[in-house]
């Protein structure tokens, strides 16, 4: 009876651990799905992590978030045109959470 308790709750607990990675990681679909600002929001920013979804920061933090990872992309040598950030920064900042 513990054994089987173990496995389920093993079992319930990875089933929770990776739902929670895929909605924290923003897995489905992201505001302007197709165009090309997306496109390239996808390619730059799963580098290093997963994409987050536009809506879990709001203007004033993503200038925070993308300041720094600005500083990661240089130090791990990521190659990353400033117009790139620029189109990124306009996307995330057009999508953010409202508050």
């Amino acid at each position: 009876m513990v054994q089987w308790l173990k496995i389920n709750f093993s079992g319930a607990l990875i089933l929770t651990i990776a739902a929670l990675g895929l909605w924290s990681c923003g897995a489905g679909s992201l505001p302007e799905e197709g165009t090309p600002d997306v496109a390239l929001f996808r390619n730059k920013c799963t580098v290093c992590h997963s994409w987050p979804h536009p809506r879990r920061h709001n203007v004033r933090e993503w200038n925070h978030y993308l300041k720094v990872m600005e500083t990661h992309m240089k130090n791990r040598g990521v190659p990353f045109e400033p117009q790139e950030m620029e189109t990124i920064r306009a996307y995330l900042h057009r999508n953010a959470r409202k508050d």
